[in-house]
């Protein structure tokens, strides 16, 4: 049996329903936050600090995590690329050109939000707009694989997917998330002062209230997140029709389907090996995968080469080479991790994998009609027990899997209900 589909005019409400009282909630937060710091004795968080700043770092520290990845990943704007670079038939003005193009069909206004490209090599993309006290770090984030392995339009598709995200369709408590980590510890604090706790039970009081806190404040994303998501696929898809966003999606499962594939493989040939490490499989790959477009073979070829580099290297006698790799190899006994392996590689061979390639008029050029979507809807809502790709699934709780997201665009390709004057 098959997923229900929701409506766009029900997403829509929702996050209508889920934002209406967002600023009743935020002066709560702010009152509440006011008063506990009017309880707590705050000479004795000056006498004895290391409880009280174990509770800021415990509670606060995933989200500076969060921010400093974000401020260190390896990007550049824009404008600020050279003009001899090119990612595939694209260059900077081109992009330039793509997303000016993209904010038109998107009725948005240009207010020149940076546009960042990460010398990532997976299809994905981000939008980040935190508050006006990390505005360095807002903007629209494309990793650089996309703009080699995705056609123009299914760039612009991802961008107005993103800038759904940024502009449209978003959890407004979710811009203030801080408040209800702020909350968190001082609450923790002042358990800790009115229980007279010990640094031990002290340390585990934080524990507990950061768990609490962390998931409070996870609520929203994980209640509407695939509303939001949804829409957001809805909106990149006004751009250029659901042709471009149905062939982008089919190409980043494909690609995580050989991303997965090819790490299971490798890791398995190295299961018992008596140098290298997953953690050397990882780095393998992601040096030897190159950006843009590369047949299985060359590019198994090209991990299997830096995997014999990297293992001729590891063979050292010293202490520091066999430290090394006590400290990266996996805890897990050699016999687990391979049938562990075997296992992985067992429910891959098991998943029924459909043939949507033969919807294709050519299975080397991944673009399809309406008329294929239409037959790829069907196909996918006529065996529910198959799949597109043969990956393993990891359900966040937020993001749909890419059937679903095919069907969701099939189902509202024709909705008299407008994206356009919708803000929340």
């Amino acid at each position: 049996m098959t997923d229900a589909i929701p409506d766009r005019a029900d997403l829509l409400e929702q996050l209508r329903r889920a934002n209406q009282y967002v600023t009743f909630t935020v002066a709560l937060r702010l009152v509440l936050i006011g008063t506990l710091a009017a309880v707590i004795r705050w000479d004795r968080v000056l006498q004895e600090p290391v409880l009280s700043v174990t509770a800021g770092l415990v509670m606060l520290g995933p989200f500076i995590k969060d921010l400093l990845m974000i401020w260190g990943q390896r990007k550049k704007r824009l404008e600020d690329i050279k003009e001899t670079t090119r990612f595939g038939d694209l260059d900077k003005y081109k992009l330039q050109s793509l997303y000016r193009d993209t904010l038109k069909k998107l009725r948005l206004p240009d207010e020149h939000i940076p546009v960042f490209v990460t010398n990532d090599k997976t299809l994905n993309a981000g939008a980040v707009r935190i508050s006006r006290f990390f505005g360095s770090l807002d903007g629209i984030y494309l990793h650089r694989q996309i703009l080699h392995k995705l056609d123009g339009d299914e760039i612009q598709d991802i961008m107005g997917h993103e800038l759904g995200h940024y502009y449209r369709f978003y959890l407004n408590a979710d811009r203030f998330r801080i408040l209800t980590l702020a909350i968190g510890v001082l609450v923790a604090i002042l358990v800790i002062q009115a229980s007279d706790l010990g640094d031990t039970v002290g340390f585990f009081a934080v524990m507990i209230s950061s768990f609490f806190f962390w998931q409070i404040s996870g609520m929203g994303m994980l209640k509407h997140g695939r509303a939001i998501e949804y829409l957001c696929d809805d909106f990149g898809a006004q751009v250029n029709g659901i042709e471009s966003s149905v062939s982008g999606l089919i190409k980043l499962g494909l690609d995580d389907e050989q991303r997965q594939h090819l790490e299971l493989e490798m890791l398995g040939r190295t299961a018992n090996h008596k140098t290298l490490t997953q953690r050397d499989v990882a780095t393998a790959i992601e040096k030897a995968t190159p950006f843009g477009h590369v047949a299985d073979e060359h590019l198994y070829e090209s991990v299997k080469q830096e995997l014999r580099t990297r293992a001729e290297a590891n063979r050292q006698t010293s202490l520091s080479g066999f430290l090394r790799y006590m400290w990266e190899a996996d805890s897990v006994d050699d016999e687990d991790y391979a049938e562990q392996l075997q296992k992985q590689a067992k429910l891959l061979n098991r998943l029924q994998r459909l043939d949507w390639e033969s919807l294709l008029d050519d299975r080397q050029q991944i673009r399809f009609t309406e008329s294929q979507i239409e037959q790829l809807v069907r196909m996918i809502e006529t065996n529910p027990r198959h799949v597109l790709f043969r990956t393993i699934q990891i359900d966040d709780g937020v993001h749909p899997p890419i059937a679903n997201r095919i069907r969701y665009l099939w189902k509202n390709r024709r909705s008299d209900i407008s994206l356009f004057g919708n803000t929340f």
